[in-house]
């Protein structure tokens, strides 16, 4: 129940601060504004490669239908030996590769797969989910030919025409809800929120180290309320004022620029474990501070070091292979990551679930060794 009290106390009170308001809503908020104008657009695309190293007249099919652009996917025509190198080059997002033999393979009773070339995550599965669609497609007119010659009927280049013609195996609809477009304002207002977050986080150290500077603290342990009730309730504040600051970050993006961050419960999942794993590690980086000037230094040194490896200025996609692991040392890459898979519609609820459990892990074990350190600079 006190700590109950000093949070509101505390809320209340970052509340009436000018420069709470700033770090939890309008600056995460205008900086996602500003860069996502900045980008002259709303979205950004992927260019996946499609190779035909079969050469049959369904392979060729198939590469009809996966041509120009649409859904925020650049198709491009490929050679199946240069496929390969420009994924690894970066000149192709992913690509997707026919195989030799395929048409042949559908006639059998073990079809051959496509073959998905990914570098990048997001784009990756992107690819694989359009793949998985063309091969729905084929496995459809594969069933349907093997159905009619169990029925007696002698399989032919006929019979095969006409399976194509019932299914439609190669009419394939690029939509955004199958993970087509990465939007701009929805990745940096994640981005930015996340940045901030650290700022926003630290005022709990800060706090104490000013209360006990002016002597407030002492007066607040002179009664039946105990340091833990104290650094609580100081935490619980700014950690609500963080979680306020991101959901509003989410709806005013939505609503200026009709952003989509994915499913909305998935969303409000991930924004809660994302504030729980910055909190852990932003209280662990300031409880070791003595003065709040230190506190103040030692948390934008690490929210800008982590900014940097976690892909807060840059979307993962376009990030060196070093950077992109590094990432996964940080809160805000894992976090960032599974924005980005949520936004392009890749990803859902049960897919984020790891990164919401790494985050609540990270929370937790940065969290309690910074309280506890918290309660003995309290207790000092």
């Amino acid at each position: 129940m006190r700590t109950l009290v000093i949070a509101r106390t505390e809320l209340l009170r970052r509340v009436r601060s000018r420069s709470a308001l700033v770090t939890a809503f309008l600056g995460p908020l205008a900086l996602a504004v500003v860069i996502s104008l900045s980008f002259g657009g709303s979205s950004v695309s992927f260019d996946i490669g499609i190779a035909d190293a079969d050469g049959s007249a369904e392979s060729r099919a198939i590469g009809s239908g996966l041509s120009g652009s649409r859904g925020g996917v650049r198709f491009e025509r490929v050679e199946p030996q240069a496929a390969r190198e420009a994924v690894r080059d970066g000149d192709l997002d992913a690509a997707i590769v026919i195989p030799r033999g395929y048409a042949a393979s559908q006639r059998g009773l073990e079809a051959r797969a496509l073959l998905v070339l990914r570098d990048r995550p997001v784009a990756g599965q992107v690819a694989e989910g359009i793949a998985r669609g063309v091969a729905g497609g084929v496995e459809r007119v594969r069933l349907s030919v093997a159905t009619a010659v169990a029925g007696g009927l002698a399989a032919s280049d006929d019979l095969v025409a006409a399976a194509q013609g019932s299914a439609s195996p190669f009419a394939v609809e690029v939509r955004r809800p199958e993970g087509s477009e990465l939007s701009i304002p929805a990745y940096f207002g994640a981005s930015m929120s996340i940045m901030f977050l650290f700022f926003t986080i630290g005022y709990a150290a800060r706090s104490l180290l000013l209360d006990r500077a002016d002597g407030t603290l002492a007066r607040m342990l002179s009664t039946p309320t105990s340091a833990r009730s104290v650094v609580g309730g100081k935490v619980l504040a700014v950690a609500v004022l963080g979680l306020s600051g991101f959901f509003t970050v989410w709806l005013a993006t939505a609503l200026l620029f009709g952003a989509d961050w994915g499913p909305p419960g998935a969303v409000a999942l991930l924004i809660a474990a994302t504030v729980a794993a910055v909190a852990g590690v932003g209280l662990f980086v300031s409880a070791f501070a003595r003065t709040e000037r230190r506190a103040d230094a030692l948390t934008s040194m690490v929210a800008l070091v982590f900014a940097f490896l976690g892909g807060n200025f840059v979307s993962p996609e376009s990030m060196p292979d070093l950077l992109r692991d590094l990432s996964l040392v940080t809160p805000n890459g894992w976090a960032l990551r599974a924005f980005t898979e949520l936004g392009t519609g890749v990803a859902g609820l049960a897919d984020v679930l790891d990164a919401v459990v790494v985050l609540l892990a990270i929370g937790a074990a940065f969290g309690l060794v910074g309280m506890a350190r918290l309660r003995r600079t309290v207790l000092q």
